[in-house]
């Protein structure tokens, strides 16, 4: 009878553990498996989680040793260990009460994180019940809460190298299929940037279908195994343009993309100071942009955005073949009377010999100067700029970029996918053109480094330039309202929240004709 109840214990144990170990995995996935982002979510959270297990671990352990105490009786101690239970049970309630904001995806990497975690879960509970046979007695699995971070982290480093060889062979495969195809006449376009990249690949792809097949990475794949697994699940044989968006977040990781597709062209959208935390510095990130120019074979050609300072730079690095784009009299293509409204953007554009005009629904200044960028790639590609600006009639933004959604009296300026400095100066832009009561909801930018404090101080001042009212979100709301003070916004105008959804709810209080700006959306782990 011991035997089994050991054995039930020791299992109920480790399904428990498991189940707390899951918000630490999820934290893994979103910090894209890299163990400094978990870490950093710990410090920015202010060691919230650990603090959760350490109090699951005190409270169990504290009414178990009480319990025993009060019932000193033989074979009666089994029944504490329903508190160990009865308190993992109110903590898997509480840390799944609150829905987040990106789901766990159960991809295969996360199912043997979650297989090497739950065996670590059962050495632990097999550890617990040791401990049981001692004058601990069930505070042997009371206390092993505590050491589920580092079940996790253990997981991670166990499962790293075979993850990390599972990627190569996967960017090997992949790249021998790019050169397979390009030997048979596919050409591939890099796109990257500190902003635009989304943007500018589905203007690329509206031009380019024009005349040819043409295969993108999907949505936001940007990763090296996001553009494998478009290599090896989306790209065929007849496709003639394959549009690879480029992201990166440290040195080289550009460097890594180009050897899983080298590209024949490269564009560069723009440079800024997106993801400096984890770059260290300004060179930092304009040295892993120009990776992709670096990766041009021969014959290739290199577009840069000359309306962007960064981007223009850049492009005096470079003295082969390329185009400078933007509104300079000394770029080509180039545009001119930029008119931006709530209902589009127009523009002339200089190339292929004529003046164009280009009506599109996208918004934002920067619109022109990306639409520009990309009419060289596909001149260079033998798309006549006509043909370019009929295809810009049709483009439809994309998804949390800008994106409009009208209810009743309410617009909603939908720019919550990301936020840098660049980008949401443009979104506030954006809001200045339509009429009605403005408010923007914001938890303001990441990833700064030692300029975030800053960068969202300024974004303050610029809220309150435009914004009748402000919704900051969470713990970064102090320092944005500071600077929307110094800008002149009053007190009463501005409110702090925790979250969202209490940002939703005071949404919901404001009457009469209003737009709205959601600008940047964090996840879980910021």
């Amino acid at each position: 009878m011991e035997t089994a109840l050991d054995i039930i214990f020791i299992l109920v144990s480790a399904a428990l553990l498991s189940i707390c170990s899951v918000k630490m995995l999820h934290m893994y996935q979103l910090s894209s498996y890299r163990f400094k982002g978990v870490l950093s979510w710990l410090k920015t959270s202010h060691y919230d989680y650990l603090l959760r297990y350490f109090a699951y671990a005190f409270f169990a352990s504290g009414f178990t040793v009480l319990f025993n105490l009060c019932f000193p009786q033989e074979n009666i101690h089994y029944f504490s260990y329903l508190i160990y239970v009865f308190f993992g049970l109110v903590f898997v309630v509480v840390a799944f009460s609150k829905k987040a904001k990106v789901p766990l995806a159960i991809t295969p990497r996360m199912r043997r994180l979650i297989m090497v975690d739950t065996i670590l879960c059962i050495g632990l509970s097999v550890g617990g019940w040791g401990l049981s046979l001692t004058p601990m007695q069930e505070c042997g699995y009371a206390v092993l809460p505590v050491l589920i971070p580092i079940a996790a982290a253990l997981s991670y480093f166990i499962t790293y190298p075979f993850e990390r060889a599972n990627a190569r062979s996967f960017m090997r495969d992949a790249a021998e299929e790019i050169e397979r195809l390009k030997a048979d006449g596919l050409k591939v376009v890099g796109i990257t940037g500190s902003y635009g990249k989304t943007t500018a690949k589905n203007i690329l792809l509206a031009m380019l279908s024009t005349k040819y097949r043409v295969c993108a990475t999907p949505k936001s794949f940007n990763t090296p195994l996001g553009i494998c697994r478009t290599v090896n699940d989306v790209l065929a044989d007849d496709d003639r343009i394959f549009l690879a968006e480029m992201g990166a977040r440290r040195r080289g990781d550009i460097a890594e993309l180009c050897s899983v597709a080298r590209p024949d062209i490269a564009l560069i959208t723009g440079m800024g100071c997106q993801h400096y935390e984890t770059f260290g510095s300004l060179q930092a990130i304009a040295d892993t942009k120009y990776e992709i120019v670096e990766a041009l074979g021969r014959g290739g050609y290199a577009v840069f955005n000359g309306a962007d300072e960064g981007a223009k730079k850049l492009s005096e690095r470079f003295n082969g073949d390329k185009a400078v784009t933007g509104g300079g009299a000394n770029d080509y293509p180039s545009f001119t009377d930029v008119k931006c409204g709530e209902n589009g953007t127009t523009f002339k554009v200089m190339a292929d010999g004529s003046e164009i005009k280009i009506t599109t629904p996208l918004l934002g200044r920067h619109i022109p100067a990306l639409i520009t960028a990309c009419i060289a790639v596909a001149l260079r590609l033998g798309v006549p700029a006509c043909a370019c600006a009929r295809a810009c009639e049709k483009l439809a933004p994309v998804e949390h970029r800008l994106e409009i959604i009208r209810s009743g009296d309410k617009t909603i300026i939908d720019d919550s996918y990301n936020s840098n400095p660049v980008g949401a100066e443009i979104a506030l832009e954006v809001l200045s053109c339509f009429e009605g009561k403005k408010i923007a909801v914001t938890p303001g930018m990441v990833e700064l480094g030692t300029e975030e404090a800053e960068c969202n101080r300024n974004f303050g001042r610029q809220i309150a330039g435009v914004c009748d009212i402000a919704l900051l979100v969470g713990r970064r709301g102090k320092t944005i309202a500071e600077g929307a003070i110094e800008g002149g916004m009053k007190r009463e105008n501005i409110v702090i929240v925790k979250d969202l959804q209490e940002a939703t709810k005071g949404l919901a209080k404001i009457k009469g004709k209003a737009v709205i700006l959601f600008e940047n959306d964090l996840p879980d782990n910021y």
